[in-house]
This record gives structure tokens, C-alpha cells and sequence, in this order.
């Protein structure tokens, strides 16, 4: 019988395996003399010989395992000063096969070594360790002082920023960006500088004729003893600070008057029963709540349960009429609102008095306080960090910058109290969530202690380990997109002026308002895919000077005083969240030209238009009357503004498709096109295209077509 001639793969395989056993023979004795990472590249052989090659056929495989001997491996790049023996442990970091392999031989979890390869990177600049160094202990830096110990799991994103410009939008960070957001939501760079966040507004209310604002001064003095007593969800932090220290920072707090003189509110005709009704109408609720079982919007938005017992009326009044006089800083907005309405609204928050009983508790008097102690004591905590105060405005930031605390080692950390964290990590997180735990003689506590939400503590000590820039060369640093920066910049400003309480910003998340208004054609209108909607120009001057588009609601839009950076960042901001997000970054829309369309299509799309009755739905103005016959809440924004406000190929994918262009709450019906794109006239789309182009060029609303009666022929009965 002819005997088979042996397949080269088998012959291969052997080869590959007589040359892994005399390896591994050869290096056994080696390993057992403690040379560790000798131990683990055995390993790697006696695995590799189950595993398939990556992306190579066998000869190359076994071509790899001739030249495998037990010998130190590094990742080195001189210009950024990287040699990292990392990779004579971790062979299996860039290879899938390994993904079940046990540690220190297992795939890098995620993508990231397709943008950060070993090879050009090294490990060190985002795991932390020491690369020179061949033993786990002595590379990880497991002893507690090591001048970059190896950075736990948790806290790895914390690398990032030593790179990237900016955590915002950077796949693999989000952690990272959850402490950057937590950062700016407690206003931490009131006392703390960081790279990257140079908000110069005060974050809080400034603390002047607080006589004249609060009705009661048992308020402020119990917010100063507990604030969450008050409000379990107030951002305000406990201060731990003593009956003598809140007397006598009440009492030169109680001194900062002005010579401001407030306009007097009369209520004897106010309705609080009206007030209730407007709460809602007017747009208060998307922001506030007025229950208190119930939050506001964000944390920081008041909530106004206890305004009885804590505001002056005539203070209210001036807060709604002239909220940027009393505070430049403010985020509250100008209210479009009578002076009718304004009193039924404080004459409805002043019924609200949650917190009276806590007042009537609260029996710390203010003999003997001093007022100038009171004064040292608000330069101590740092109060004016947050609030504007009188005399302290040449003050610098009080607390440390973030990058001078990244930058030191837990050997030059400030000591803390026999509780504190003995990794620089956990000393960090104690600093943030445990504050406590650093008091000691020699260190007198400062910071307050703030009220958390799940996992911001451990996402901030992540955006503290190591917030400052690397010293690396250029071609190592990321500077961010401009598309990135101006999304930034525009989720700012979103989220500062509360805009999601009114407004649905991304797809079916629904807006806070949605929940209290029964029809929700009044609720303001959804903003998803502005950026490809309106007008850059357009939408410049609304945000400067918002006009009424549906006059015949109560809720409008406010006068938030954008100042023009804001107004171009926030243009910008739904630019790039916009579908087409390219053709919606042009500066300027080309208006059309009237003399450049066809008479014609013109007069077709002015018929189109009237034969549709599309005036009816659309009112012009409400001085000149609302349709009779049709709903108040089926009536949606002039036409005439279409030319100035909209971008003519969205009005022309509207009509074509309404629900998935203005949301499936709309009230525009399919009329050119069934839901599921069928036509439902003929020649759907020259139609739309005459109606849009029309649109874009109307100088006068159309009148509708009259309805021709049938005429009644008359019967002669002189027949019969």
C-alpha cells in the first residue's frame, strides 16, 4: 500500500512544537532562579502553542517562535522619553488570541492600542508603573510613596488629559467627562483653577441686602447650621461650622447693605389660585419646582417650597422684572410677562412656606456677634468664591489649582487625619467625598462637606489624579476638534440656562415642561436637528431679542442677555449636532432670489398653498384674529417667517415627511406623502418643491381658495 505523503502543516506544527519544548526546557531552570518575567514568557509559549497566529499564515507563526528565546522586550520612543520593559511580561496585549489568557498575558481589553500602539506610546504614560523595572512589584509601584505607582482600573481614564486637550466627546474617557461635568455642576473652580473650565461668573447668589431679600433671618441662619434641612437636593455644602461662626458671619452678611431701593408690589388683586395656573403656563415649572417632595430641574435651580417663609415679596418683584440688575451673574432669564401676571405669580410662591416649623426651631440670637470676625470667617471658607461680596472682590481664588495637587506624589500631599487614604488616589477621594478624614492639629478642615450623587466622587478623583499637562512632545498631545469645542462650549450653555427643561434637545427625551402642560402643542418646540433647520442669521437675532412665533401662548421664550460669543457658541453648538452637520456650519444661508425661480412654479406654489388651506392653521398675527374654526392647539407659527427662518431643504424634507422632521407629536398631516413615503398626489415632489420655493419668496399671506357653492337648477312646474 503507497504510503500518503505527510501535509506541511503537520510537518509545521511539529516543528513549532519541538522548538517550544526545547525552549521552554531551556528556560525552566532560569525561571525557577526567581527571574519572574521569565516565568510568564513560558507561559506564553506553552499557551501560544494552542493558539492560532493573527492575521499570518503557520510558517510565519513558526518563523516567530525560532526566534523566541527568554530575553527582555521594550516599548521605546527617546523624543518622549519612553522605555517601558512592560511588554517582556504582557506578550499578549496586541494579540486577539490571547483575550482569555490569564494575566500577565491576556489582549488589552478595548480599541485603544489601534489609536495608542505599545510600540510608539509605551504603557507607562496611561497606566502609570515603572517601565525600567522587571518584577510586578517593583514596576507596579505597589509600595504606597512610589512616584507613579500603578493607576487602579477605576481611575485609568485620569490619564487622558495629560494628552487630550479635553475629555468632551473622547471615546473611552466618559468617566473622566462624568468628573468634568461634576465639576462645573459644584462649581468646584469657584476655589479650585483647572485647565480648560475659566468661568468667571459667580456661581451663586450675591450676598447683598440680604435684609431686604429674606423675610427671616432664622432663614439664613439655618442654612448656614444645615443646609439639606432645609433642601435635601440643594448644591450648598455644610460648612461644619459652629453657633458662633454662623452668628457672626450672619451678622456682617446682614451689614453688606446698598442704597438699592426696591419697588413696592401690590397684591390686594393678585389671585395666588391664578398664581398656581401661570406656574406652569408661563414656563416656571420647566426650571423650578414649588413641592417640596419634589427636585427642580437641576440642583442648582431653587426650589421655591419654602419662598413664604424665606423672600420678600417686593424682592420677588424685582427679581422677575430685573434679574440681571440684582445679580449680572444670574442664569434666571427675563420673563415676557405682564405686570398682571407677575403679581398673581409672587402672590401664589408667597402661600408656599415648607420649612416654617425648622424656623420657628431655630433659637440662635445675634447679641454679641461680631461683624468683623464674621468678615474673617467668609475669607476662611472661601464664601466668596461662589457669592460676590463686598470687599472681597480683589481676593484670590482660595483653593489650590487642580493641576498642583495632580502633579504631587502622596509623600507631598498635606498629611491627613489617621483616616485618610494611604494611596494618592484614595487620599483624593477622601479629600472630595470624606473631607473628615484630613482634619487634624496640624491641618484644621476647610473644605465642606458636599452632598454627593452616586459615583460623582469617584468620577471626580478621577478628573483630579492627573489634570495636568504632560510634559511630552507635540506630536503626542491631541488638541480637540473644532467641531468638539464647539460642542462643548454649546452643552455649557445648554446646561447653564437649563434649555432642557423647555425643550427636547436630543430624540425622545422628553422636556421636564412636558410633564405639567395636558396639550403638548404648547409644549416649546422640540430643537433636535435645529442646525439643519433654521437660519444661522436667523436664529443670531432671536437669540438677541426672542419674538413672540406663537403669541397666543402664555410660555414664550425668554431674554436670557446671550451675550454674541454665546449666541455664535450656541449657533455653532447645534451645527454640529445637526444631521447634516456640514452643510450646517456655513456662517451665512444664501437668500433666494425671486428673479431667480420661474413665474410659473411661483404662481404653482401660491395654489398649491391655498388649495391646501394651509393659511388656516397658520395665523399671521393675532392682532388681526385667530381662525374660527380650528383648535387653539392645532394652530402652529406664521408662514411668513419661513423665508427669514428656515433653510429651504428642510421645509422641502418636512412636507415629506413631517413626524420624523418635527417630531411625532406634530400636527402637520401627511399630505404629499403617506408615513410610510408613498405619494398621495401626483407629482408629490415637483409639488413640494413649487410649495417650498414659494414659501422663500412670499411678500403677502395668500387668501384661500373660495369654495364654489354647486348651483340649484331651477324646475319649471308649469309642466306639470
Amino acid at each position: 500500500m503507497k504510503r500518503n505523503k505527510p501535509r506541511n502543516g503537520n510537518l509545521l506544527i511539529l516543528l513549532a512544537a519541538a522548538i517550544t519544548l526545547a525552549w521552554i526546557a531551556s528556560s525552566t531552570t532560569a525561571a525557577e532562579n526567581g527571574d519572574e518575567w521569565k516565568r510568564y514568557q513560558i507561559e506564553f509559549l506553552e499557551l501560544s502553542g494552542s493558539k492560532a497566529p493573527d492575521g499570518g499564515s503557520m510558517e510565519q507563526w513558526v518563523h516567530e517562535l525560532k526566534k523566541t528565546g527568554p530575553s527582555i522586550r521594550e516599548a521605546a520612543s527617546p523624543e518622549a522619553g519612553i522605555r517601558d520593559k512592560c511588554i517582556t511580561c504582557h506578550l499578549g496585549a496586541d494579540n486577539p488570541a490571547f483575550s482569555d489568557a490569564p494575566e500577565p498575558l491576556r489582549t488589552h481589553p478595548g480599541k485603544i492600542l489601534q489609536q495608542h500602539p505599545a510600540a510608539g506610546f509605551g504603557c507607562t504614560i496611561c497606566h502609570g508603573g515603572d517601565g525600567a523595572e522587571t518584577t510586578s512589584e517593583a514596576a507596579h509601584g505597589a509600595d504606597t510613596v512610589s512616584a507613579n505607582p500603578l493607576i487602579p482600573t477605576k481611575y485609568l481614564q485620569s490619564t487622558c488629559i495629560g494628552c487630550h486637550e479635553t475629555s468632551y466627546g473622547l471615546e473611552g474617557a466618559e468617566k473622566l467627562e462624568a468628573g468634568r461635568l461634576a465639576f462645573e455642576k459644584f462649581a468646584c473652580y469657584a476655589c479650585h483653577a483647572t485647565r480648560g473650565i475659566n468661568d468667571t461668573r459667580k456661581f451663586a447668589p450675591p450676598l447683598r441686602d440680604l435684609e431686604k431679600k429674606f423675610k427671616d433671618t432664622r432663614w439664613l441662619i439655618s442654612q448656614l447650621r444645615d443646609p439639606r434641612k432645609l433642601n435635601p437636593r440643594t448644591i450648598m455644602p455644610d460648612f461644619k461650622l459652629t453657633d458662633e461662626e454662623i452668628r457672626d458671619t450672619v451678622a456682617f452678611l446682614l451689614s453688606l447693605e446698598t442704597e438699592r431701593e426696591y419697588a413696592k408690589v401690590d397684591l390686594s388683586e393678585a389671585s395666588a389660585e391664578d398664581g398656581e395656573g401661570l406656574f406652569t403656563e408661563l414656563g416656571c415649572k420647566a426650571c423650578h419646582s414649588e413641592k417640596a417632595d419634589e427636585e427642580s430641574f437641576r440642583r442648582r435651580v431653587p426650589n421655591l417650597a419654602d419662598a413664604g417663609v424665606k423672600l420678600e415679596p417686593d424682592w420677588i418683584l424685582e427679581e422677575l422684572k430685573n434679574p440681571k440688575e440684582l445679580n449680572p451673574d444670574a442664569r434666571i432669564p427675563k420673563l415676557d410677562i405682564t405686570e398682571t401676571d407677575t403679581a398673581h405669580i409672587i402672590a401664589y410662591v408667597t402661600t408656599l412656606k415648607a420649612n416654617a416649623e425648622t424656623l420657628e426651631s431655630e433659637t440662635l440670637s445675634l447679641e454679641g456677634a461680631s461683624v468683623e470676625n464674621g468678615k474673617e470667617l467668609v475669607k476662611k471658607y472661601g464664601c466668596y468664591g461662589c457669592h460676590a461680596i463686598e470687599g472681597f472682590d480683589e481676593e484670590k481664588i482660595p483653593g489650590v489649582a487642580v493641576a498642583e495637587t495632580a502633579k504631587k506624589t502622596l509623600a507631598d500631599l498635606a498629611p491627613g487625619g489617621p483616616q485618610a487614604g494611604k494611596t494618592k488616589w484614595d487620599w483624593i477621594f477622601d479629600a472630595i467625598g470624606k473631607p473628615r478624614h484630613h482634619e487634624s492639629e496640624d491641618n484644621p478642615l476647610k473644605a465642606p462637606v458636599y452632598s454627593f450623587d452616586e459615583g460623582e466622587v469617584e468620577s471626580l478623583t478621577t478628573f483630579y489624579l492627573n489634570n495636568y499637562r504632560f510634559e511630552l512632545p507635540d506630536d503626542y498631545t491631541a488638541a480637540a476638534s473644532r467641531p468638539r469645542m464647539a460642542g462643548m462650549a454649546g452643552e455649557r450653555i445648554v446646561t447653564d440656562r437649563n434649555c432642557r427643561g423647555c425643550h427636547m434637545m436630543e430624540k425622545d427625551v422628553q422636556p421636564r415642561i412636558e410633564k405639567y402642560i395636558d396639550l403638548k402643542t404648547y409644549v416649546p418646540p422640540r430643537l433636535v436637528g435645529e442646525g439643519e433647520k433654521v437660519q444661522p442669521e436667523w436664529a443670531k437675532e432671536y437669540l438677541k431679542k426672542p419674538e413672540p412665533m406663537r403669541p397666543w401662548l402664555k410660555i414664550r421664550m425668554p431674554d436670557f442677555s446671550f451675550t454674541d460669543e454665546e449666541r455664535q457658541a450656541l449657533i455653532e453648538y447645534f451645527s454640529v449636532k445637526a444631521a447634516s452637520a456640514e452643510d450646517a456650519r456655513l456662517p451665512y444661508v444664501m437668500p433666494i432670489d425671486r428673479e431667480d425661480i420661474p413665474p410659473l412654479e411661483i404662481e404653482m406654489g401660491e395654489y398649491r398653498l391655498r388649495f391646501d388651506k394651509c393659511m388656516q392653521c397658520h395665523p399671521v398675527s393675532i392682532e388681526e384674529g385667530l381662525p374660527e374654526d380650528v383648535e387653539l392647539e392645532d394652530l402652529s407659527i406664521d408662514l411668513m417667517l419661513s423665508k427669514k427662518r428656515l433653510r429651504f431643504e428642510w421645509i422641502k424634507n418636512f412636507l415629506k415627511d413631517p413626524d420624523r422632521y418635527a417630531g411625532a407629536g406634530t400636527k402637520m398631516p401627511y399630505v404629499y406623502y403617506s408615513p410610510e413615503g408613498a405619494p398621495r398626489v401626483v407629482d408629490a415632489a415637483m409639488w413640494i418643491d413649487y410649495v417650498t420655493k414659494y414659501l422663500m419668496v412670499m411678500e403677502k399671506v395668500p387668501e384661500p381658495l373660495e369654495e364654489e357653492e354647486p348651483e340649484e337648477e331651477e324646475f319649471d312646474w308649469g309642466d306639470y
